[in-house]
């Protein structure tokens, strides 16, 4: 990862996508679902790069805001 990717929410989707088709290979439901609640931490970063790209960070909900 790059410093530019930090605020590029297309590399933070990708990621969650391919969280997902791997979670469809696992037999292990636990495993599966680890991994999809993996792929939605990545769309909560794509989510806070596209705010910050857009005007900052008083756009997220305050719920995301206050996680670290």
């Amino acid at each position: 990862m790059t410093l530019r990717s930090i605020n590029d929410s297309k590399h933070w989707r990708d990621r969650g996508e391919e969280m997902r088709v791997l979670a469809e290979g696992f037999l292990d439901k636990e495993a599966a679902g680890a991994m999809g609640r993996l792929a939605d931490d990545y769309d909560k970063l794509a989510d806070r790069a596209d705010a910050r790209t857009e005007g900052g960070l008083s756009r997220l909900p305050s719920a995301m805001t206050k996680e670290a």
